[in-house]
């Protein structure tokens, strides 16, 4: 059982802090993988959907390895501005800059700890060629410095996308991918361990003080979970909310995908369909950062106006509300 295995370094596999649950096989065999890779220092590329607990396993890794007593950092590579990537992860000198001051960057924060990229796959290309000099030997130089920083950092990288797929399409640098993905660990989407269930829906529910139907029970157990463990865990807010009684019901879940919706078979099993404007947003807003913003660019791509962009992108943007 994947709750008796310990690292190399003899920590108790249950006792790991953020330790995730493995009851189902898939579970199970990822964590005989994190306990090999532990103590390593080989870059690992974390792979899975949206919502299905990458940093969660990012976080197990970190503590089963020897850097336990560094820190863990976790920067979503998504979310930082093209134009400020070299300032956010390596740091800035007094006066590189306008209102720039002296600051380190993500890597020396985690020095001899483990730093994990969050949604790497969203970097932009010039990025990726400044990431792969560092992660080829450890140097790199603060904005406005002349004078390099060697670290000693773990790193780890999480994505949803299909990396190699982005390789073919030329949004994702082949040398990059190389240099990182020595090491590959797919996290399971919760409609593939639903052993897990019962006991996630336990862990994740706000109070002690209310208790899950049968019928609320089976509503779980036969709802697709297109947002995995991130739209669990909002269900189970929302219908301790909404719940009239310590007993959440089966309305009280609200779920967004309901018994009658359609599905869809896939190599991944059955998944809810979408409806046509929020994936079509979906691909426009995927074509305008493959583009690295310029909507101008994604729309020649695309053939369509960039009126038309703007569009999808504004629908989009309501979508998410």
């Amino acid at each position: 059982m994947a709750q008796q295995l310990s690292s190399s370094s003899h920590r108790p596999f249950n006792m790991v802090k953020h330790a995730p649950v493995c009851h189902s096989q898939s579970m199970r065999t990822l964590a005989h993988q994190l306990v090999r890779y532990a103590d390593t220092d080989a870059t690992i590329v974390i792979r899975g959907e949206t919502g299905s607990g990458k940093e969660r396993v990012a976080r197990w890794l970190h503590a089963l390895s020897t850097r336990t007593q560094g820190q863990f950092m976790a920067v979503n590579c998504g979310a930082i501005p093209s134009e400020l990537v070299e300032a956010e992860l390596f740091g800035t000198t007094a006066g590189a800059f306008t209102g720039a001051r002296q600051r380190p960057g993500w890597f020396e924060r985690a020095h001899q700890g483990t730093l994990l990229l969050d949604e790497i796959g969203e970097m932009p290309l010039a990025a990726q060629a400044v990431l792969l000099r560092v992660l080829e030997d450890g140097v790199f130089w603060r904005v406005g410095s002349e004078r390099p920083t060697k670290v000693d950092v773990r790193i780890l990288c999480a994505t949803h996308r299909n990396l190699e797929a982005d390789v073919r399409t030329g949004r994702f640098r082949l040398d990059l991918f190389h240099r990182i993905s020595a090491l590959i660990l797919e996290v399971p989407p919760l409609r593939k361990r639903r052993e897990d269930l019962h006991t996630l829906t336990e862990q994740l529910l706000p109070t002690h003080v209310h208790r899950l139907t049968p019928a609320a029970w089976r509503a779980l157990e036969k709802y697709p979970w297109p947002g995995n463990i991130r739209e669990l865990k909002n269900v189970l807010v929302r219908a301790s909310l909404n719940a009239q009684s310590p007993k959440i019901g089966p309305n009280d879940l609200d779920l967004r995908y309901h018994e009658d919706a359609p599905t869809v078979a896939t190599k991944n099993g059955t998944t809810a369909l979408k409806p046509l404007d929020q994936v079509v947003s979906q691909y426009v807003l995927d074509a305008v950062r493959g583009c690295e913003g310029n909507v101008r660019a994604a729309a020649r791509h695309l053939k369509v106006s960039p009126t038309t962009v703007y569009r999808y992108l504004a629908m989009g943007s309501e979508n998410s509300r």
